[in-house]
């Protein structure tokens, strides 16, 4: 996973710099391998970054850390906010906070679809429920970020 993140991190880098945000990873070093496929780890990851930022005001830093923490690994996603003073709206996986939440049409009892953007999203208690059956879990603090906890080898 750490790998992973590192070489996704130039990519990642410049996809954040076009909405005006920053990326600072933290990876602790000697990290057990996760038990994932990397191809689909890679998706997720992606959908991550881009679902956690895709709402942050310009000028706010996305903090990625990876660290051990007994017997997975944890991946926090957090934002500093360049306003510090101003709250944040509708940061994470989806809800009636965010801004994109009216165009938001639900397919079903855990799908949605923005006809907009053409995205589609689990809704917040499928994916953790998902995380839960692969040995992980996902965690939202509020506005404060976010975080993955993935099983290791």
């Amino acid at each position: 996973l750490s790998q992973l993140l590192r070489q996704l991190e130039p990519l990642w880098q410049r996809q954040l710099a076009r909405r005006g945000l920053e990326l600072q990873l933290a990876i602790n070093n000697d990290l057990p391998p996760v038990l994932s496929d990397p191809a689909r780890l890679e998706t997720m990851l992606g959908g991550l970054i881009d679902r956690f930022s895709r709402s942050l005001p310009g000028g706010s830093t996305v903090r990625l850390r990876l660290q051990a923490a007994g017997p997975r690994l944890k991946l926090q996603l957090q934002q500093d906010r360049a306003d510090a003073g101003s709250p944040r709206e509708g940061v994470g996986l989806g809800g009636a906070g965010e801004p994109e939440a009216g165009r938001v049409q639900a397919v079903g009892p855990v799908l949605s679809w923005n006809p907009t953007t053409g995205s589609l999203q689990l809704s917040r208690q499928a994916t953790q429920r998902l995380f839960q059956r692969l040995g992980g879990r996902l965690t939202e603090r509020g506005a404060s970020g976010l975080t993955v906890f993935f099983p290791i080898c």
